[in-house]
């Protein structure tokens, strides 16, 4: 009891509790001419509470056995009271690479996995690996090192031993140091970190390769060598073949330019099924051939880009396979290690469009947020560095317009109709798509709002492209009046939609830890909701919330209020102008997240008609 009074009692800003210490990690490549490699890989870690002993009671190592061979060379446990324990042969396993447990996909990796016996808090655990990789790879050699962000890191380095003549480049930024040496024909380099404190994630937070530490290095002279590098390994991939042809003209018909484009874009993404692979330097990026694809009619994002470049192509319509990274990354990589690379999309350059294939429910016109403002490789005989879009908030515009009635019985009915810009369309068409029922979507929306109740969607089919999505709603709350004294009570109904009012609620800091430590990925947008409020006859209009108007330089929130006759007429504003706000902005986030919080606590006061 005492000990929960303490935690309760804590300080705001105390550290985290260290659960789990990274004492040594040595990361040893050995390599040749041909720039294949061995890797002799130490790590020791001690396990200080419960927590850490759960979350590190195993030693993992992912490779690919097409390309590598591994080997576990020894690992035990050293106890509290100086007794080691050996661990056993039973106690080694290797299997194919764990995939998310919602997500389909192709697996070529496999997992060595150790797991590490009688574990108590205070043992160390101690694992050395050795990572064969003879032959040299498509895209030459590549390493990469960071320290651990959950737990503390003491020592962590990797050391490179190779000859003299080959041209390795390296960078590093944050906390490492380099040295760089050459002696008898041949080159050192070691990159060293020490003393790196484990972090806790903060809402929102962006990738942490965009702002941790890092070393790389790379035999690579630039980006563009990875595309070009990849072009060729991809030669003969995207060849329009007879069935190709016949299959485009098919699609296509009369249409032209544009038009033909887009036909192509929306038969792939209703014929092939996406299918996640996890797309890595080591086996390189390119494509099954465009015709296997389509007899499969399944592939990943680069499968999937190759057949629609193959169909295009068969119309006279050029199109780049380019190499990105989809996810929350936001800022440039540290140089051009090919590690970044996880999609692959598509360049129109006829209509100067990046359209990625494997987004199930992005239209043509539209390039999901987390592939916007990034750097681009493109896979041309040259090899190409570009960039996509950025994000800006008229790309992802919602409206929402609601109608809405209280009785006398205090029961709110309503009917929303919705308008969205295709990239803000694109979530709402997977939410759709992946919801058991409208009813039950219709339902979780209405549950978060502070006057509940029930309802359903009215929506078009999600996964027709073609047509702008369809989506209204209706929905009842019942019991959404309070009578205080001679005077009723209400918030303004905030009612069914797939996009609410409060959604930059969960960006908000949810510990009183201290000044915000990392980037926050919020996205561009522009999102209004304008509702009506028809209350009945003989019920005066006594009093309404107060106008709302906070701007900054993340955006702005406006909210504005007025009566006419019996009908409260509510404009709501919300404009996020860019994707990502540095930590010394948040405060201005902040602000920005908590004005329709509180705007939305408002309320409207009615006189009681007796």
């Amino acid at each position: 009891m005492l000990s929960l009074l303490c935690l309760l009692a804590a300080p705001a800003g105390a550290e985290p509790v260290v659960h789990a210490r990274l004492d040594r990690s040595i990361a040893t490549y050995t390599v040749n001419p041909a720039l294949g490699y061995l890797l002799t890989s130490t790590q020791d870690w001690t396990l200080l509470t419960q927590r850490g002993l759960s979350l590190r009671d195993r030693a993992t190592l992912l490779f690919y056995p097409s390309r590598q061979s591994v080997e576990l060379v020894e690992a035990w446990v050293d106890q509290p009271d100086g007794t080691r324990v050996m661990v056993p042969p039973s106690s080694v396993f290797t299997r194919i690479t764990p995939m998310a447990a919602n997500v389909v996909g192709f697996v070529t990796s496999r997992t060595m996995t150790v797991l590490f016996p009688q574990l108590r808090i205070g043992s160390r655990t101690h694992v050395v690996w050795k990572m064969d990789r003879a032959a040299p790879a498509l895209l030459g050699f590549n390493t990469f090192g960071m320290p651990e962000f959950e737990w503390d890191t003491a020592v962590s380095e990797i050391r490179i031993d190779l000859p003299a003549t080959i041209p390795l480049t390296w960078r590093a930024r944050g906390g490492y140091r380099v040295t760089d040496t050459s002696d008898g024909g041949m080159r050192h380099i070691i990159a060293r970190i020490t003393d790196q404190p484990g972090q806790e994630t903060e809402p929102g937070m962006v990738n942490i390769n965009d702002f941790m530490p890092q070393f790389q290095a790379t035999s690579l002279p630039d980006f563009e060598a990875i595309g070009a590098i990849t072009a060729q390994a991809a030669r003969g991939t995207g060849v329009v073949v007879p069935a190709l042809q016949t299959l485009a003209d098919r699609i296509v018909g009369d249409l032209q330019d544009e038009a033909a484009a887009r036909a192509i874009h929306d038969w792939v993404k209703t014929a092939i099924r996406p299918m996640v692979q996890i797309l890595n330097p080591v086996e390189g990026f390119a494509p099954r051939p465009a015709l296997a694809v389509l007899q499969a009619g399944f592939g990943d994002g680069r499968d999937m880009a190759v057949l629609t470049q193959a169909l295009l192509a068969a119309r006279g319509i050029p199109a780049d396979l380019v190499l990105v990274e989809e996810g929350g990354r936001n800022g440039d990589p540290l140089f051009w290690t090919p590690f970044f690379i996880n999609q692959a999309i598509l360049y129109l350059p006829d209509f100067d469009r990046y359209v990625n294939m494997f987004s199930r429910f992005s239209r043509f016109d539209a390039l999901q947020p987390n592939l916007t403002g990034k750097l681009a490789v493109h896979v041309t005989d040259g090899g190409r560095r570009a960039r996509t879009p950025e994000l800006t908030p008229a790309q992802s515009r919602y409206h929402a317009r609601l109608r809405t009635s209280l009785d006398v019985s205090g029961t709110i009915t309503g009917h929303a109709d919705f308008e969205m810009s295709p990239t803000a369309e694109a979530y709402v068409r997977g939410l759709i798509a992946d919801a058991s029922s409208l009813e039950q979507l219709a339902g979780q929306a209405i549950a978060a709002t502070p006057e509940g109740g029930s309802g359903s969607y009215v929506a078009s089919n999600p996964r027709d492209l073609s047509q702008p999505l369809q989506l209204s709603a209706d929905w009842i709350s019942p019991r959404a009046l309070n009578r205080l004294g001679g005077a009723m009570i209400l918030q303004v109904p905030q009612g069914v939609g797939p996009l609410a009012v409060s959604g930059l609620r969960d960006l908000l800091r949810q510990t009183a830890s201290g000044p915000r430590r990392t980037p926050v990925w919020v996205g561009a947008r522009d999102y209004r909701w304008d509702v009506a409020l028809t209350v009945p006859d003989g019920w005066p209009i006594a009093r309404l919330p107060r106008d709302v108007v906070v701007e900054n330089i993340i955006g702005r929130y406006e909210a504005q209020y007025r009566a006419e006759g019996q009908t409260i007429y509510v404009q709501r504003q919300l404009i996020v102008r860019r994707n990502v706000v540095a930590p010394d902005e948040y405060p201005a986030l902040e602000a920005l997240a908590y004005a329709p919080l509180e705007d939305t606590r408002g309320l409207v006061f009615l006189l009681d008609r007796e």
